[in-house]
């Protein structure tokens, strides 16, 4: 496994399919996905669909955010579109990992960067934080499960930590506890703070607490190429 960190590009689709049966990206790490369904399928429990995706120096990248929060706001950047947020446990990778000759390539996004006195691009887009991580992994098997390594959880405990938010796996579970109705309503606040929000330093690390109802940014610029 190799990681090359870096902010994520214009988004790209590639087509793949969906399932709950044992096949799903089961990780280390609670991942989320963004999909739109394509089709129906012959197969039982798989739906055909695009999953959100990124390019990098391997080709296409599947976009996984580590917060749910995270996934939900950009698709709400994204409106018509179709796309929903799923646990990427759910998602079955057999396809794209065929594709890309037995590697799967994954953006592992935390947060959004200020630009130009605001937290969204000229054409809306959210401009994400994240690295890039390459594993090798042959044909995809059920039951198969992916760790991250050590390194990946201290690069994640540090991005946390530079917004002022060190204990970030309670705010996950928090979020990853929230009911429908309840992650709307969060999802409501943190994207009309977001409009309202006028950052006086470009390049810094944004993420929403919704303990306080407010963004949180790093304390120092965000290297790109190194985002922690």
């Amino acid at each position: 496994m190799r990681s090359s960190p870096m902010d994520v590009p214009a988004p790209c689709a590639c087509t793949l399919d969906t399932s709950h049966h044992p096949s799903g990206l089961k990780t280390s790490l609670r991942l989320y996905g963004l999909v739109r369904i394509l089709g129906f399928s012959d197969i039982p429990a798989s739906t055909p669909v695009e999953i959100l995706c990124t390019m990098s120096g391997e080709g296409k990248a599947i976009q996984a955010f580590i917060s749910r929060l995270d996934a939900e706001l950009v698709v709400r950047s994204m409106p018509g579109t179709g796309y929903h947020v799923v646990p990427l446990a759910q998602f079955d990778p057999t396809g794209f990992i065929q594709q890309h000759q037995g590697w799967l390539t994954v953006h592992i996004t935390c947060g959004f960067s200020s630009q130009h006195g605001t937290l969204r691009l000229a054409n809306g887009d959210l401009p994400s934080l994240g690295w890039f991580i390459h594993v090798q992994t042959g044909p995809w098997s059920p039951g198969r499960f992916i760790h991250w390594g050590e390194e990946v959880a201290e690069i994640l405990i540090d991005a946390f930590r530079s917004v002022g938010m060190p204990n970030y796996n309670a705010w996950l579970n928090q979020l990853d506890g929230y009911s429908i109705q309840a992650m709307d309503n969060c999802v409501e606040i943190a994207w009309q703070t977001l409009l309202a929000c006028r950052p006086t330093h470009e390049n810094h690390r944004a993420l929403f607490n919704p303990t306080d109802e407010c963004w949180r940014f790093s304390d120092s610029p965000i290297d790109h190429y190194y985002p922690i």
